[in-house]
Formats: structure tokens, C-alpha cells, sequence
């Protein structure tokens, strides 16, 4: 009798909390905001593997693209990448 009595408990509040979830996101107040398609603010633009355990990235944010390396200990932030969408060589480039 004890288990189900907690077991109702539990379930109630959950519902409460999804009911309140529910209310903020039609009233605009949360935090948890779906994105647009085509409009992400955060977008991976590519990645290059340095050995099993680093690698470098290429990360756009919002109009900034970012070059990032990863390794065991962390993240490096290495510079922001100018002229990132032309990654074509010099030699093409000129053509």
C-alpha cells in the first residue's frame, strides 16, 4: 500500500511540473526555445582528426566562425576563422 501511495506521488508531481513546462512555453516564458530551421546560432562547420584523442573544428556562431582544437585536457580556442565559407586554395582562388 506504502509503494503505491508513492508511486502516485511521484506521478502527480511530475504532472504538475509538465503542466507547468507546458504554461511557460505558451506564454513565451521559457528558456527551453525551439530554433527556426536555417537559423541556428550554433553550427559545425567542419572537423579535421589529428590522432584518436585530437582534433580541430571549425565552428560558426552566429556570424563568427571559430577555429577550436580538442584534446584530453580540454578545449584550445586557436583564432577566429576570416574567409572561412571560401576555403577554396590561392590558386583557385585567383582563377
Amino acid at each position: 500500500m506504502d509503494i503505491a501511495r508513492q508511486s502516485l506521488a511521484i506521478a502527480l508531481v511530475l504532472g504538475l511540473l509538465w503542466m507547468a513546462l507546458w504554461f511557460l512555453r505558451k506564454k513565451g516564458w521559457s528558456a527551453l526555445k525551439r530554433s527556426k530551421p536555417g537559423h541556428n546560432l550554433l553550427e559545425s562547420r567542419g572537423k579535421l582528426a589529428l590522432s584518436a584523442h585530437h582534433s580541430l573544428h571549425l565552428v560558426r556562431i552566429g556570424d563568427r566562425s571559430l577555429i577550436l582544437a580538442l584534446h584530453p585536457d580540454g578545449i584550445t580556442f586557436l583564432g577566429d576563422a576570416t574567409g572561412a565559407d571560401d576555403c577554396r586554395p590561392k590558386e583557385a582562388a585567383a582563377k
